[in-house]
């Protein structure tokens, strides 16, 4: 600004110099015009009355000579009464007496007129009556001579550079006046921000006051509405940090921008982890496989883990930060209680089963002593002891698949989720039941693509066994059982169980999936069947997100197919990559490296922060340099964090370490 109105000011000052000597040049030019042509209007009057047509040779060498004396710049003319020329001194064939002056002249004496020439250039004419009624006229171009001003060149040379040099430091000098009120208003205004008071303005500025008072106004409402939201932020942080979830948010690295007062109390912080990546909070290696896996999938992902014996459900979900980075929010949620109520129920179911088995294993016990003839009527004893034997051992295994089937249905705490490889457990189970199939005569194909599915290898082995069983089992002999998988669609598979068994009649078929349901009673008491095969295989499949579905025809076979999410060959190199790069992780969190690379990356932010200073620049992209200007911020907050976490120590003043043997990884949904 200040360079502008400078510019502005010695531009003005040049204008007005050249303006001023063009004006003086253009009025020295009409002052010598004036005085040019009144000297030219004297020496026609007195040439004039020199002349006379009585002696006509004397007065044309008199005119002659008046030519020469002028340098033959002034035209001569001298008409006779009747308009006849009696001497021009430049020898033209003109009509003068018809000129305007000349006319002008024979009727009032004198005449003047200012008109172009034969050769078109402007001159100005007198004339003038000789006492013997002969017209003398004078003309002379107008124009002025220059060579008595160019004896005055050089002061007018040092006058324009005299001026142009005063113009410079007028310049300056004016910019600094009118530059005075802002520099007085900026340090006002300096005052105003740092909330002192402010007095009234010199009173040479005494235009600044309604400006002033203004700002003034304006810095009270500004500091209202921080106040107002420096108090909205302190009660959303109490209601956060009331919350009884913990919750952690991290930005585009995997680094902790910020927690509440629940994750202090969950893992026992005695430091502050802000801006430290999530591994240096929690060492377990599926825990961050997830969270990698959660950066690149849209949508809530959940995850169920043990922390110091309680167990947590982690609820994750993709978000946007204030700076347009793409973070990361996490919600650790207690789940103490529920599972607490969870146990009760599950003691209660093994209770009543323990309750059940006792009497039935007595009874299995008298029962084989009757069976042995151990009373008077050993036939009809032996017979109902047989049964007797037969249904509790009937009823213990349906005992033993219900709890199993209780457990497949618990939010399971010791499942890990991660990439399965379909083809593979295929081919395991049919090696399994290849022996069974081979003594009942049954010839057992598999026909598997290379598939992947994310999900649990136990469950999914339970499932493809189940199916491969139940297709031996209820097979007739010399049959056969296929066993094929493939891709369905772009994003699923498809598995595919055919034998050539005894079949299920088609009113039946709607109710297999059914606990405790049984096509055929005799069928299943002659096979061990309880009725729960195939709910167990249902429920895995709908825990992994697929379908289970079946087609029948009674005496000739049956074929279950399983549809399940497909993962792509991307999936699984990003799969692998995350489950590589989580493991890295979590060895150099345990090993130290991880401490030890960020206190060199901090060195470094550092170091740049102050460069950035020096070169008054802002370190835009510098995530580390953005911690250490927050750390001032952050350290009131951490303190008054520090004081709980301080409680959450150990009683022997060593505070818990978080890691993995804190607890264990549990399931992924």
């Amino acid at each position: 600004m200040k360079v502008r109105i400078y510019r502005s000011l010695l531009l003005m000052g040049i204008v007005s110099v050249i303006t001023t000597f063009i004006l003086s040049a253009i009025l020295y030019y009409q002052g010598m015009q004036e005085q040019f042509s009144h000297e030219l209007q004297h020496l026609n009057s007195v040439m004039a009355g020199a002349v006379s047509t009585d002696d006509e040779e004397g007065s044309r060498a008199y005119l002659s000579r008046i030519y020469d004396d002028n340098h033959k710049a002034i035209h001569i003319v001298w008409l006779d009464r009747d308009g006849t020329v009696l001497y021009d001194s430049d020898n033209k064939d003109e009509d003068y007496k018809n000129g305007p002056e000349v006319k002008e002249a024979m009727a009032e004496g004198k005449g003047a007129a200012v008109h172009k020439d034969s050769n078109d250039n402007p001159k100005s004419y007198y004339a003038q009556k000789a006492p013997d009624g002969s017209i003398l006229r004078l003309s002379s171009a107008r124009t002025v001579s220059y060579i008595g001003f160019s004896a005055y060149l050089p002061e007018i040379i040092l006058f324009l550079v005299v001026f142009a040099v005063g113009c410079l430091f007028a310049a300056e000098r004016e910019t600094e006046k009118i530059l005075k009120p802002f520099h007085l208003l900026g340090d006002l205004v300096q005052k105003i921000m740092e909330g002192q008071k402010v007095d009234d303005v010199p009173s040479d500025y005494k235009e600044l006051n309604p400006l002033i008072r203004k700002v003034e106004e304006q810095h009270d409402e500004i500091q209202n509405y921080m106040d107002d939201i420096e108090e909205e932020r302190n009660t959303i942080r109490t209601v956060v940090d009331t919350i009884s979830d913990g919750i952690i948010l991290l930005n585009e690295h995997k680094e902790i921008v910020d927690y509440n007062r629940k994750i202090e109390e969950i893992f026992h912080l005695t430091e502050d982890k802000r801006y430290r990546r999530i591994a240096s909070l929690y060492h377990d290696e599926d825990w961050l496989r997830v969270i990698g896996k959660a950066y690149r999938t849209d949508g809530r992902q959940e995850y169920t883990m043990s922390l110091f014996n309680n167990p947590y459900r982690m609820v994750m979900n993709k978000i946007e930060l204030a700076d347009g980075e793409t973070g990361l929010l996490i919600v650790l949620r207690d789940m103490t209680a529920s599972y607490m109520a969870e146990k009760m129920r599950r003691e209660f179911s093994a209770n009543v089963s323990h309750e059940l088995k006792t009497p039935l294993t007595s009874i299995s016990g008298f029962a084989e002593m009757i069976a042995n003839g151990m009373y008077q009527k050993p036939d009809d004893v032996k017979l109902f002891g047989s049964r007797i034997v037969n249904e509790s051992q009937r009823m213990l295994t349906l005992i033993d698949t219900i709890m199993h089937l209780s457990r497949i249905e618990e939010t399971e705490t010791t499942i890990t989720w991660k990439t399965v490889s379909l083809d593979s457990l295929v081919h395991y189970a049919a090696d399994l039941i290849e022996p069974q199939a081979k003594a009942k005569g049954v010839a057992l194909t598999v026909d598997a693509e290379p598939l992947y599915t994310y999900g649990n290898a136990a469950l999914l082995s339970e499932l493809v066994m189940n199916l491969l069983d139940n297709a031996v089992k209820y097979n007739n002999e010399g049959g056969s059982v296929h066993a094929l998988l493939k891709p369905e669609g772009e994003d699923k598979l498809r598995l595919t169980i055919s034998d050539t068994g005894i079949g299920i009649p088609k009113d039946k078929q709607g109710r297999v999936f059914e606990r405790f349901y049984r096509a055929e009673e005799s069928r299943n008491k002659s096979t061990g069947g309880s009725g729960l095969g195939l709910a167990i295989c249902k429920h895995i499949v709908e825990k992994h997100k697929g379908t289970l579905s079946m087609t029948s025809e009674e005496g000739k076979g049956t074929t279950v197919t399983v549809i399940l999410p497909r993962m792509s060959d991307a999936d699984v190199s990003k799969e692998t990559k995350e489950a590589l790069t989580a493991r890295q992780e979590a060895e150099d969190a345990e090993s130290g490296r991880l401490a030890q690379q960020e206190a060199e990356e901090d060195q470094a932010a550092k170091a740049a922060l102050g460069e950035a200073k020096e070169n008054g620049k802002e370190p835009k992209h510098l995530h580390k340099a953005k911690k250490l200007k927050k750390d001032k911020k952050t350290k009131k907050k951490s303190n008054g964090h520090s004081r709980n976490a301080e409680s959450a120590n150990k009683p022997d003043g060593k505070a818990g370490k978080p890691g993995r043997k804190a607890g264990r990884k549990k399931e992924v949904k």
